[in-house]
C-alpha cells in the first residue's frame, strides 16, 4: 500500500471518528507519521461555548484545533482540542 493511500485512509478515519464524536466535520490540516504510529491535526470552526452558554445572540466563533493519535493499525488512542483561536465574522 502506497503512502498516499495510507495517509487517505488515516484521515478518514479521525474525520469520521471526530465527525462521530463531536458531531462536526472539520478540514485536515496535517497528518504525519510517527515511531507510535500516526497524529493527525484537524481545524474545526466552532461557536464560541462561552459566549453560547451566556445566551448573548452573536454568532462568535472559534477556529479549534484538534489532535488525534492513531496506533500503527488505525485505532484512535487519544484526541484532544490543542488550540483555539477566534474568528470574525462580519455581519450580513
Amino acid at each position: 500500500m502506497g503512502w498516499a493511500v495510507k495517509i487517505e485512509e488515516v484521515n478518514r478515519v479521525v474525520q469520521d471518528f471526530l465527525n462521530e464524536v463531536l458531531k462536526k466535520e472539520g478540514t485536515i490540516v496535517k497528518t504525519s507519521k510517527t515511531s507510535e504510529g500516526w497524529e493527525v491535526q484537524v481545524e474545526i470552526i466552532e461557536e464560541n461555548a462561552y459566549v453560547k452558554a451566556l445566551g448573548i445572540p452573536a454568532r462568535v466563533m472559534d477556529r479549534n484545533f484538534y489532535e488525534a493519535k492513531l496506533s500503527d493499525d488505525l485505532d484512535v488512542v487519544s484526541y484532544a482540542r490543542v488550540g483555539q483561536f477566534p474568528v470574525t465574522r462580519r455581519a450580513s
